[in-house]
């Protein structure tokens, strides 16, 4: 359901979705029934004299089936101009059942209603003061053309009486409607955005599931055909023997690391659904340099990460961290210097990877971080960086650096200090 904006700022005339248009025709459809039921009765009842009440029912046919034609291409003309015949075709019933006399103008508050959820506070205002001076109006009928056929108060003193009691049933019924309506529809706006984002989402996971689905198949055909060589009669000799060890040993790297990237795909909303916890950073740093110290060796790496407590999720931190410092390692050649650093700025905890590799080429900085099915490229390691970075709460960025290389800075949230963290015992300075 969309808000429509003026140079005022927001309107508070909603514009129904498709889906509220039909049903909002369902229930027309179905009042239409009704009240041709309510006529057939009092046609029962009173014979001829309810001529006037079967007057409705073209007029509410003709309406509903004109709603149903247009409402998708004029939606808020379609709602207002059906809600002003059922007020007219509701106030000639009033006026045959006992007129302002008998409390019949109470039916006017289905079309303030009506209006009010389907089409905002403005319109059940709206539709109030329409319906009040409808009322009255039927007031001065009575005197001057004809009275109601049943339930009629003769005295005039009664009927106004009754008629300002009406009055001030419908003038709070609008009141109630156009507060409670104008909650309704934003509740209903939230879960849609939520529903969005939650679409959103579940789209970005299946991409990069997809994507590290497809990665896997590689290894795994390489360590098949490592099986069938080791399956067949043909004798090995020690060379080929340690070629083939070699190639399982590549291949279970490459699995894990497949692995590592589902593991941080099961671990996106796990990130935004949890409660945010002191994470100490220069604990975060030290154990992804314990976990990449093997490959890390051939690197001059440079350490610089004071006590920095953040709030988030610690494994989503580590993720991040650990994918940051291996995309160092896949990216740039041994004997690269790198610089891991952490600050505090604008009350964030700043992460900072710093290399003075290759670089990223120019051609994918602008899709660095995008999806692999929203880019076409089959990169995953960056942009589910940036989906646990999401999660958290937090921002990541890139800078080529001024003299080769790249700077990767996330930004996570400080932590109170006097938030409780997992951490807490650890005050661990990374080794330089």
């Amino acid at each position: 359901m969309d808000h429509e904006h003026g140079e005022g700022g927001p309107s508070r005339v909603y514009t129904p979705d498709e889906t509220l248009l039909r049903r909002f025709g369902v229930v027309r459809a179905v009042g239409g029934g009704a009240y041709i039921v309510a006529c057939a009765i009092l046609g029962s009842i009173y014979g001829l004299d309810a001529w006037p009440l079967l007057l409705g029912i073209p007029v509410l046919a003709v309406v509903t089936t004109v709603y149903f034609v247009r409402c998708l291409q004029f939606p808020r003309t379609a709602v207002a101009l059906s809600l002003v015949a059922d007020a007219i075709v509701l106030g000639g019933a009033a006026a045959f059942v006992g007129g302002t006399g008998a409390g019949t103008a109470a039916l006017y508050v289905i079309p303030i209603v009506s209006a009010g959820i389907v089409l905002g506070p403005t319109a059940a205002t709206g539709f109030t003061a329409f319906t009040v001076v409808l009322a009255w109006l039927q007031l001065v009928s009575e005197q001057v053309l004809f009275a109601p056929e049943i339930l009629y108060r003769e005295d005039m003193g009664d009927r106004v009486v009754v008629l300002m009691i009406m009055t001030a049933v419908l003038i709070s019924v609008g009141y109630l409607t156009g507060t409670y309506a104008s909650r309704l529809q934003e509740n209903i706006a939230a879960a849609g955005t939520e529903a969005d984002e939650v679409r959103r989402r579940t789209r970005r996971r299946r991409s990069f599931v997809r994507q590290v689905a497809a990665d896997v198949l590689d290894p795994l055909h390489a360590v098949e055909d490592v099986a069938d060589t080791l399956d067949s009669d043909d004798p090995l000799d020690g060379e080929t023997r340690r070629s083939l060890a070699a190639q399982l040993r590549m291949r279970t790297a490459q699995l894990e690391g497949e692995i590592s990237q589902l593991v941080d795909v099961g671990a996106l909303d796990e990130a935004r659904d949890s409660k945010p916890e002191a994470v100490l950073l220069s604990r975060v740093v030290s154990d992804c340099l314990q976990a990449l110290a093997g490959p890390l060796a051939a690197y001059e790496v440079t350490v610089d990460v004071p006590t920095i407590r953040v709030a988030g999720d610690r494994r989503s931190a580590r993720r991040i961290a650990y994918n940051l410092l291996e995309n160092v390692v896949d990216h740039t050649p041994p004997g690269t210097r790198v610089w891991i650093e952490g600050r505090t700025s604008g009350g964030q905890g700043v992460l900072i990877v710093t290399d003075d590799g290759p670089g990223v080429p120019s051609g994918v900085v602008a899709r660095l971080f995008d999806p692999p099915d929203e880019s076409g490229t089959p990169r995953v390691g960056m942009p589910l960086v940036k989906e646990l970075v999401d999660a958290m709460g937090a921002e990541i960025t890139y800078t080529p650096r001024a003299s080769g290389g790249s700077i990767f800075l996330v930004g996570f949230r400080l932590a109170p200090r006097d938030a409780p963290g997992f951490d807490e015992s650890a005050d661990v300075t990374p080794a330089t």
